[in-house]
């Protein structure tokens, strides 16, 4: 029979390996929003939902051992492993690298973040432009009502 520290070391690596491949997406992703690859930008955000759906599972089995090893589950990693009487090192060197990854996995999530806000906000401002939506008339007859209507081509001929 395994024991606990083998049990939640066994856990954490899944983890580790899910977020490490999350990490290399999020790398991905970053090239496909600056080169407006939209379909392979759907295709990856699959593969992250799947991934995500993958961590939850194991934090949901994580939990679970804690709980069958009377620990609360939301007792951190720290705490656990300065009451593990066993060698902990390989397990605080673990813990140390998934916070890592997830440090990385944060700023890079923030970073694409960023760069989809200002890609929505680039064709907004295009489209603004193009249908002039932003520039009212400035010279006009004031009993004349003006049509500022927001359409691409205009009909009058």
């Amino acid at each position: 029979m395994a024991t606990f520290k083998e049990e939640l070391m066994e856990i954490l690596k899944k983890q580790l390996e899910a977020l490490k491949e999350l990490y290399s997406i999020e790398m991905e992703k970053t090239d496909i929003i600056m080169n407006d690859e939209i379909e392979e930008l759907k295709s990856l955000t699959v593969k992250e939902e799947r991934l995500i759906n993958e961590v939850a599972t194991l934090e949901l089995e994580r939990e679970h051992l804690l709980d069958s090893w009377g620990i609360g589950k939301e007792t951190s990693l720290a705490t656990i492993i300065s009451n593990i009487p066993e060698e902990k090192e390989d397990l605080k060197k673990l813990g140390e690298e998934l916070f890592n990854v997830l440090k990385t996995i944060e700023e890079k999530n923030k970073t694409n973040n960023t760069l989809i806000k200002d890609s929505l906000d680039w064709i907004e401002f295009n489209l603004n432009l193009m249908t002039n939506a932003t520039t009212p008339p400035t010279y006009g007859n004031e009993n004349k009502k003006s049509s500022s209507k927001n359409s691409l081509f205009d009909r009058k001929v």
